[in-house]
């Protein structure tokens, strides 16, 4: 059986523990862990539910309840080697979101990793099917209702911005290198500053881009990008080309 900590409010241990399967105190939660997968063509790895779980034949993420004594990083490495029979690389895990749904609060993270579908090997009692699927085919998911619910409306800027990376943008340049904060101007942009024309990010403004290697003040800049910025408190990503 398992035990899980009783967390409050704030997502702290109270000191209390339940059983699985115990009604939790209301206004109390416990604690959770999902981990998002792409490879190296961005796609993402989702599987379906199995018929017998709590939100059957949706498709989700990875990710499970915390034991007490462990970490929400072991749980990721743990639950992704039960459900699916693969070992994560665990120094190339990164935590991308702390959020409470529900009874829950989860601690969410990504990795880049190739996995071929013929290695993995599901358990039945969990999970009925698994996918490699583009961001647009996950979005239509989510968009068609048939995605397991608060969690991909959590990540969803994040991993489209992420489709970025090793790709060519074209980047107008707004704050070039040696002008002033428009509303700080004591703060000088060491770099130049501008965002992608027509997109749009999580703070409904465009997507902003930092330009390095550049020691001359643009206007506009055509490169590769090469990162993104994930900040975990701010709504809005930022590239590195």
């Amino acid at each position: 059986m398992e035990i899980w900590d009783i967390l409050d409010k704030e997502g702290n241990k109270t000191g209390k523990t339940m059983q699985k399967g115990e009604e939790l105190p209301e206004g109390f939660y416990h604690q959770g862990a999902d981990i998002w997968i792409l490879n190296s063509e961005n796609k993402i790895l989702m599987q379906k539910r199995a018929p017998s779980k709590r939100s059957p034949n949706v498709w989700a993420m990875t990710g499970g309840s915390v034991i007490k004594g462990e970490t929400s990083l072991q749980t990721i490495e743990r639950e992704t080697k039960e459900e699916l029979g693969i070992s994560l690389t665990m120094n190339k895990v990164q935590k991308i979101k702390r959020f409470h749904t529900g009874e829950v609060w989860l601690d969410t993270y990504f990795v880049r990793q190739d996995i071929d579908l013929k290695e993995i090997v599901m358990q039945e009692t969990e999970v009925s099917e698994v996918k490699w699927m583009t961001y647009e085919e996950v979005e239509t998911l989510f968009q068609e209702k048939q995605l397991l619910a608060n969690r991909w409306e959590y990540v969803r800027e994040l991993i489209k911005n992420l489709q970025y990376i090793g790709k060519t943008v074209k980047v107008k340049v707004d704050q070039p290198i040696g002008s002033s904060h428009p509303k700080y101007p004591e703060t000088i942009y060491e770099v130049n500053y501008g965002f992608v024309p027509n997109t749009l990010n999580g703070d409904d403004e465009e997507l902003d881009v930092y330009i390095l290697g550049e020691d001359k003040p643009l206007t506009e800049y055509e490169g590769k990008c090469i990162a993104v910025i994930h900040r975990l408190k701010e709504e809005d990503d930022k590239l590195w080309c």
